[in-house]
């Protein structure tokens, strides 16, 4: 594991990341096929865990390359504060999401190892942990970077990479807009008017971010 870290903000290296994680998206939907546990198909390439991957792999570049690059950290941590907000913002409209079974749903492991209680409340249970895994902890992680966001490089605005995050993901693992229907089968809101009001939240609350976060770099280049 690497000791020294240094610190950076290098856009074509943050951008070269981001194009090797779309590169894994486009290699992604070939094998997705070849998947036959249903469940593992449908959340393998689910946003929040490509999210996951996104933390993974800046964990590598850390701890074993010494390359600790801002903007990758900043991204990160506004997609995640996005996920978030827009999981349990979802959530609300529809608590199935997290707390009622979706398309006959079977719990993935608790039932193999408690076999005393339902179904439905195994699944609720892995529900749960799963939101905390993937919603909460991101955050709590990212945090420093949430509050200090702006000192992370307050010349690039990130809306316009989460934008394009999340395009790519959409089109290469769905192929169409229809990405809903992986969450919600019963959502019946318009997808353009989706992806539209996608866009204004990413402006928004990339902005918000930078203007309401604390200074704390100086003089990193």
């Amino acid at each position: 594991m690497n000791q020294l870290v240094v610190y950076n903000k290098d856009s074509n290296q943050f951008e070269v990341f981001l194009y090797i994680i779309f590169i894994f998206m486009m290699i992604s939907k070939y094998y997705n096929d070849n998947i036959n546990i249903d469940i593992l198909r449908r959340k393998i390439n689910q946003y929040t865990n490509w999210n996951i991957y996104l933390i993974f792999l800046n964990y590598l570049l850390i701890n074993y390359f010494g390359i600790n690059n801002l903007l990758i950290t900043k991204f990160i941590a506004n997609n995640s504060l996005n996920i978030f907000i827009i999981f349990h913002s979802f959530m609300l409209y529809d608590s199935r999401i997290l707390f009622q079974i979706v398309d006959s749903s079977k719990p993935f492991i608790l039932n193999k190892i408690i076999k005393c209680v339902s179904d439905k409340k195994l699944l609720q249970t892995e529900y749960m942990i799963c939101n905390i895994v993937f919603h909460v902890l991101p955050v709590y992680f990212y945090r420093d970077t949430i509050i200090h966001y702006k000192s992370y490089d307050d010349t690039k605005n990130m809306y316009l990479y989460t934008i394009i995050f999340k395009f790519m993901w959409t089109l290469n693992i769905f192929g169409n807009y229809n990405f809903m229907s992986i969450y919600i089968p019963s959502f019946e809101f318009s997808n353009i008017k989706l992806i539209n009001g996608i866009v204004v939240w990413d402006y928004i609350l990339d902005n918000t971010m930078m203007n309401l976060s604390k200074s704390r770099f100086h003089g990193i280049i």
